[in-house]
């Protein structure tokens, strides 16, 4: 279920893991190699864990898992695999998770996450849960409600378009989530979040596509959020708590509407725009939480 690499040394102030999948740790080697540079600087010792999830968390996973993190003295991981049940499992052994089982689970289910934001009045845009109905409004995006980087996102202009989707794109096998279409297609912001606080937030556009993903062609720049943008995020992050998140609007007659949450957000379009190095700031803020220092400021 696990194995793990060594990043640093053991012996510093406080032992953690940084958690993938074994695709994912290939994929991001250069961003897994950030958080070594970064745990040094802060004197953590961080263990690499490649991670293949269970059939099931049957009582022997448990066993196994709590024999790993005692013989590790884990006092905090960062999970990086998308998989909430872990994070769950890790909580209940009493180790310190970011992003915590509730980010993960919302970062991971899109309808989930809407439904989160609409009951606390964050703008969202109207949706439904259950398709075997066609939408009552066009032009429509249907999801995955587990998809990331705008894969399985599908642009539905009209009743035919409908159709042509349920008859050669659907899956049975998927769970699919439509909302109707923003009238500003093309376009998004990201804002980075570490605990409370807002780091920076990107822009990101695409006049070829509908979906903006910078990891599909779009462009991309620092956007700078004003009053009522800061308003909205403090809005959406009330309740949660966040280790570091990317939360995505969409824009409806020039107005921010929350599209989905990131728990697994990358950063490669903020290290280009910007000297920002989140991840130097993320494991400070692991380790003043972990102190209890971590101080509370204004949005």
């Amino acid at each position: 279920m696990l194995y793990f690499i060594d990043l640093t040394a053991q012996g510093r102030e406080c032992s953690g893991w940084i958690l993938y999948t074994q695709p994912e740790s290939i994929r991001n080697r250069a961003y897994i190699d950030r958080y070594r540079v970064a745990c040094e600087k802060y004197g953590l010792s961080i263990q690499l864990g490649i991670y293949e999830p269970p059939r099931e968390w049957d009582a022997a996973c448990r066993q196994r898992l709590a024999g790993l993190a005692a013989f590790g003295k884990a006092r905090f991981a960062i999970n990086r695999t998308r998989d909430f049940h872990l994070a769950q499992e890790l909580e209940k052994l009493g180790v310190q998770v970011y992003n915590p089982s509730q980010i993960a689970e919302l970062g991971n289910d899109k309808a989930k996450a809407c439904q989160f934001m609409q009951a606390k009045g964050v703008p969202v845009m109207p949706a439904a849960y259950h398709i075997q109905a066609p939408p009552p409004w066009y032009p429509a995006v249907v999801k995955s409600r587990t998809g990331h980087g705008g894969t399985q996102v599908y642009y539905i202009k009209d009743e035919k378009g409908w159709q042509d989707w349920k008859q050669g794109v659907c899956q049975p096998n998927v769970q699919y989530m439509v909302q109707q279409a923003a009238s500003d297609l093309g376009r998004d912001v990201r804002v980075y979040v570490i605990g409370s606080q807002i780091i920076a937030a990107v822009m990101r556009s695409s006049t070829k596509d509908f979906r903006s993903n910078y990891c599909l062609g779009g462009n991309v720049e620092l956007y700078d959020l004003d009053a009522q943008g800061r308003r909205l995020v403090g809005q959406a992050l009330s309740g949660l708590t966040v280790g570091m998140a990317g939360i995505d609007f969409i824009f409806h007659h020039g107005q921010m509407v929350f599209n989905e949450l990131e728990d697994m957000a990358g950063a490669r379009s903020l290290y280009l725009l910007s000297d920002c190095d989140i991840v130097d700031e993320y494991i400070n803020f692991i380790r003043k939480d972990m102190q209890g220092t971590v101080q509370e400021r204004p949005l």
